[in-house]
């Protein structure tokens, strides 16, 4: 379970870098790609599952390829996403009421 929320953690915080690079007046080559990329294998090193790192690696792809801070949030979302599913795949079922 630790595993899972660190995974969670570092996936909002490089959402959130993600998405302020998107709107900052910077330079592309300006060296915050090389932080996302050094943050996107930190992630991919953490990631509970392997349909989740292959996500990672979707949003690393997007970064490698030069596309847009848009393209490269929209991967991280669509990895948010596939983690909420799976952790509620996981959660226990409710108790039946009596």
């Amino acid at each position: 379970m630790k595993r899972q929320s660190e995974f969670e953690n570092r996936l909002q915080r490089l959402i959130d870098r993600v998405e302020a690079w998107s709107y900052a007046d910077v330079d592309p080559g300006a060296g915050l790609p090389q932080e996302i990329a050094r943050e996107l294998k930190r992630l991919a090193a953490v990631a509970p599952s392997t349909p989740l790192r292959q996500g990672v690696r979707r949003a690393q792809d997007a970064l490698d390829d030069g596309l847009s801070a848009e393209t490269v949030a929209a991967a991280l979302y669509r990895l948010r996403d596939e983690f909420a599913a799976g952790r509620a795949q996981v959660s226990p079922p409710p108790s039946p009421s009596l």
